[in-house]
């Protein structure tokens, strides 16, 4: 019983978010209704979890459409014991952000938009309709040996665009519209998150002078990101293999030419001029990936400047060479595509940089897990505060027990999981299956006791 115990544990903190203790406890009760239900993960089918489809259901819709509290508190857990999962200071708090959509059909949906489906085919480009978040995770390893990270959310936010008026709107309906689109970008609800992660750290003595290295793919590797970064904290991002880069100046940057002051030396070859030029030497980098310790070949130009990130930040530009793969043993040998990366850290350590860069395909494995295994954004509301905070609450439920099954078992999956079928070999880690069917295990196998009818959750 040590995941169900340690993840009650973790709730027990929620107590004080929220502005009665009834409330917390239909919060609970939810909380392990969605996680336990199979099939869709809505509302209803929570309720109906915990044992409770004939009792009134009204109060606990309201718990996110009426009730107060902030979304953004349910993650307080995870920065509370995230400690124990880091390396002595003063190692940095790795991080991940990226933006994903999760499809709606409902027409009358607040902040429901069309956008491009990320798992279209690249010949054609297909549209879905859906509600659109920026995640933040934080990413944690293994401290005895190197083994693969585990990523912990931290930040689900709502960012819904902007609503373009109609064709004959005002001039100044036109105005707003325009300023609420700058508003409501991608990228600035991104810096609003990172922001927020940084000022959570900095609230606790162990994480607040820790360098915070953020991780992102091309959305966010752009001016509006790299210009309002907060304190102690560093980008590495994906770049355009075309982009355009710069040497440092090497005249006064007082000096003039051509009628106003240089900011920027002589051009620098582009990233994809440093792949093929084979006068830069390789660097020969360690890093664990795809189950076990690999080399990797790196070419590394420093500094460079680009004009989106200003003329006042020094940027580290590294180029991963192809990986080579075979899709089975004595098949042909084929390259993966290069990665092409900018670091805003002159002075980071190239194996930090790298592990940091590879570790944040755990947020796409939590995209996965997040609509695959626990139905995010799938409740059936209409209200603009259980439309945001709906997904939020799932979310945060999935980080805590993430963080719970860490706590209770590492990141080993230990005897006590269900034993694996037999078609598939040995795991290195417990899968997000693995820890449900553990909790629904333990849940179903506790002997529940009666409880009044405004306090009835799991673990009583």
């Amino acid at each position: 019983m040590r995941l169900l115990s340690t993840f009650e544990s973790l709730l027990e903190s929620w107590r004080e978010l929220f502005p009665q203790a009834r409330t917390y406890e239909r919060a609970r009760r939810l909380t392990f209704g969605m996680l336990s239900c199979l099939r869709l993960h809505l509302t209803s089918n929570a309720i109906c979890a915990a044992g409770l489809p004939f009792k009134d259901w009204s109060a606990d819709y309201k718990v996110f459409s009426r009730s107060r509290w902030d979304p953004h508190r349910l993650f307080d857990p995870i920065f509370a014991h995230l400690a124990p999962f880091l390396p002595t200071a003063p190692s940095p708090v790795f991080a991940a952000i990226d933006e994903t959509m999760c499809k709606k059909t409902g027409r009358k949906i607040p902040g429901a938009s069309t956008g491009r489906d990320p798992q279209s085919p690249p010949f054609h480009v297909n549209l879905i309709r859906g509600l659109r978040f920026v995640p933040v995770t934080l990413l944690v390893s293994p401290l005895d040996q190197p083994g693969p990270a585990r990523a912990l959310p931290v930040r689900f936010e709502p960012a819904p665009p902007a609503v373009k008026p109609k064709k004959n709107a005002t001039e100044n309906e036109q105005e707003r519209f325009r300023e609420e689109k700058k508003k409501r970008a991608l990228t600035r609800v991104g810096v609003e998150m990172i922001s927020s992660v940084r000022d959570q750290l900095d609230q606790r003595p162990e994480t607040a002078q820790r360098q915070l290295i953020v991780s992102g793919d091309g959305s966010y590797t752009n001016g509006s990101v790299l210009k309002n970064l907060p304190p102690r904290t560093t980008c590495i991002g994906r770049i355009r293999k075309d982009a355009k880069l710069f040497l440092p100046l090497a005249e006064p940057s007082g000096s003039k030419s051509s009628g106003r002051p240089r900011r920027y030396g002589p051009p620098a070859p582009t990233p994809e001029q440093v792949l093929q030029d084979e006068s830069i030497p390789l660097q020969k980098v360690l890093a664990f990936a795809a189950g076990q310790m690999r080399e990797f070949s790196l070419q590394i130009a420093q500094p460079v400047y680009w004009r989106k990130s200003g003329s006042g930040r020094p940027l580290l530009l590294v180029v991963i060479k192809p990986v080579g793969y075979r899709l089975r043993n004595g098949s042909k040998l084929l390259y993966r595509d290069p990665a092409f990366l900018i670091c805003t850290d002159l002075t980071l350590a190239i194996e930090t940089l790298l592990q940091a860069y590879i570790d944040r395909w755990q947020i796409e494995c939590n995209h996965r897990d997040e609509k695959s295994f626990l139905g995010v954004a799938q409740g059936q509301v209409r209200h603009p505060l259980a439309v945001a905070r709906l997904p939020q609450f799932q979310v945060a439920g999935y980080s805590l027990l993430l963080l719970a099954s860490l706590i209770a078992f590492g990141f080993q999956r230990t005897a006590e999981f269900l034993p694996l079928p037999k078609w598939r070999g040995k795991s290195i880690r417990p899968s997000v299956l693995d820890i449900l069917n553990l909790l629904r295990q333990q849940i179903f196998s506790r002997q529940l006791q009666p409880m009044p009818d405004n306090t009835n959750s799991f673990g009583h």
